[in-house]
């Protein structure tokens, strides 16, 4: 890209229910992120849409090829189940919350045909496929304003819950994609800290009577915020404080640690459509229902996700919040045929005599919504506990920045008020849905904004260390070459949990092999919950990959002279390891093989 960096920057928000992209180029103007213009796209395959996020769902052959990706996808499958023609097909939609878990989403309908999300391989399969067309799709877009592939830096982003392994995975998913094979020109941006940029520049504040902007005060030293990311599959909280101090305009450090979990709004849906549709219908019938008719019961959940966004809400004496009125649901033709007659006649006394219609109660609606809502509270509060802990208690009020496409749920924002509302500061963006993605282009724009970072876990190696009598028992007792007494499996920390990590820190170890013959050393990384263990087959201790250091240059040497050091980024987005080794005074970038997916 040349010394003056890249020339346009570029950000993929790969989400559980739809998947967008958007770039700004790099101008003087865009230096400033109060003036930066931020291009995004609505134009997708089979679909104008009015929103820049097309659906994250895929249609694959027998041979694995794409046959259609997004909304188009949908529907050429919904057509192949209706005319008896899947055979050879693989379809999977919200596969991304398949990561983490390694397992099916089994309370979700989320694939069809030969498609199976117990094979791990097939996740990242399908993350590649998916990848590589939204990428042709953006690189066509930004080709026709005339610039090259190899000027372009992209960003894709993941989840703050996510472990080091399921960012390594992404990223090489998005290198088998087609995106560049360089760390300097494809970064990872955390789903919750590219909110928080975003909010710097657009925020809202959801209590205040008028829409006047109200800004985010992060050019003080030590304002402190919360970040709860509730997107279509999970819910990602952080928190953040300021740092003048760093020197920058905008500069901020983690101060939380990252919780969530399973808590989106497509399992909101899911509730809808099993207890809802389940108790209406039957349970045979809505079986036959996504079988046969899956056109129809998108038709049916997309009435609930606009139903679900946009129900008044209003308190009553005692503050309490309730639903106001009662949501209507128009069933298809096709799906009223199928039902018997004492079912219909039900569901026409119960809608008034309407027929085709499903009316859920406001106490109903509340009842799917919380079921999903209670979760996202609980975690909330306990952020706001770890803080407290890991920070001290704020001198007044924490804000909370109330993020993602489930941001939209006034029952959401009035559920939050109620709990967090008296004692702390509650913040909405002007469109929540687009705080990750345009985000994301701002961290691309300038990715040195978040100078430290909290440690999820305590990490380390797997290490020999000198046998220490009364201490470790004798199974571990190993002798070296040059006849020291060693202790193997020791669990050798690298940072402990909860520890503030800057960004740009390396942490140096040194190791040295046991043989003066050894031509490579290959090191175990684990992690723990716990703050100081001592071997790495503890309780609780996990493996979580593994490195090889090349140290054929060094061989015969005595082991003294072979040591090597050791270099780990434990701040950065991605853990990152180098390798110095002093014999040759080359400093080389070493690859983790995480071998979990």
């Amino acid at each position: 890209m040349g010394a003056d960096g890249p020339k346009v920057v570029a950000a993929v928000d790969f989400g559980t229910h739809g998947t967008g992209f958007a770039w700004a180029v790099r101008t003087p103007p865009n230096d400033d992120p109060r003036t930066r213009r931020v291009q995004f796209f609505t134009r997708f395959p089979g679909r104008q849409l009015d929103y820049p996020k097309n659906l994250t769902a895929i249609l694959l052959s027998a041979g694995g090829e794409t046959v259609a990706w997004g909304h188009r996808a949908h529907r050429l499958w919904a057509d192949a189940l209706a005319k008896g023609e899947s055979d050879g097909l693989g379809y999977a939609y919200a596969f991304k919350t398949a990561w983490q878990s390694g397992g099916t989403m089994s309370d979700m309908p989320t694939v069809g045909g030969f498609v199976d999300l117990d094979d791990r391989g097939r996740v990242r399969e399908l993350t590649t496929a998916y990848l590589k067309e939204i990428r042709e799709l953006a690189m066509a877009e930004i080709r026709g304003m005339k610039y090259a592939e190899r000027e372009v830096r992209w960003c894709i982003t993941v989840p703050a819950i996510w472990d080091d392994e399921g960012k390594a995975v992404m990223r090489r998913a998005a290198v088998d994609a087609g995106f560049p094979d360089d760390p300097e020109r494809l970064l990872l941006a955390i789903e919750p800290e590219a909110a928080a940029l975003y909010c710097y520049l657009r925020m809202t504040d959801a209590d205040a009577a008028t829409s006047e902007t109200a800004r985010l005060p992060l050019h003080l030293d030590g304002f402190r915020f919360v970040v709860i990311d509730c997107g279509g599959g999970t819910v990602d909280i952080t928190a953040y404080e300021s740092d003048s101090g760093a020197g920058e305009p905008i500069a901020l450090r983690e101060i939380g640690l990252a919780t969530g979990g399973h808590l989106g709004s497509e399992y909101v849906n899911q509730a809808f459509r099993d207890t809802t549709l389940g108790e209406r219908f039957g349970p045979a019938v809505l079986k036959r229902i996504e079988r046969d008719h899956p056109a129809e019961l998108l038709r049916m959940s997309r009435q609930w996700e606009h139903a679900k966004r946009t129900v008044e809400v209003e308190q009553d004496a005692s503050s309490v919040a309730h639903v106001l009125d009662p949501v209507r649901i128009e069933v298809p033709a096709v799906v009223w045929n199928l039902l018997d007659e004492p079912v219909r006649a039900r569901l026409t006394g119960d809608a008034g005599g309407l027929p085709r219609q499903i009316v859920l109660s406001p106490d109903e609606v509340e009842g799917l919504l919380d079921e999903t809502v209670d979760g996202i509270l609980d975690k909330v509060a306990e952020q706001l506990a770890t803080i407290a802990r890991t920070g001290g208690t704020a001198s007044g009020p924490e804000t909370l920045l109330l993020v993602g496409g489930f941001a939209r749920s006034e029952w959401l924002r009035e559920r939050m008020r109620a709990r967090f509302g008296g004692r702390h500061r509650i913040v909405v963006p002007p469109d929540p849905a687009l705080a990750v993605l345009e985000g994301a282009v701002h961290f691309a724009y300038r990715p040195d904004v978040f100078v430290s970072r909290q440690a999820k876990y305590t990490y380390g190696f797997e290490t020999a260390k000198p046998f220490e009598e009364g201490v470790d028992p004798t199974v571990r007792m190993y002798r070296d070459d040059e006849g020291d007494v060693l202790c193997v499996g020791r669990f050798g920390i690298a940072v402990r949990r909860m520890d503030g990590v800057r960004v740009k820190d390396a942490y140096p170890f040194r190791i040295v092999p046991v043989r003066e013959e050894q031509r490579q050393l290959d090191v175990d990384l684990y992690r723990t919950a716990e703050p100081d263990p001592r071997y790495v087959d503890e309780d609780g201790c996990e493996e979580i990959g593994r490195l090889t250091v090349d140290l054929s240059g060094t061989v015969g040497r005595p082991l003294r002279e072979r040591a090597v050091m050791l270099l780990f980024y434990f701040g950065a987005s991605e853990l990152r390891v180098e390798v110095f080794d002093p014999a040759t005074e080359e400093t080389s970038r070493v690859s983790v093989d995480f071998d979990r997916m």
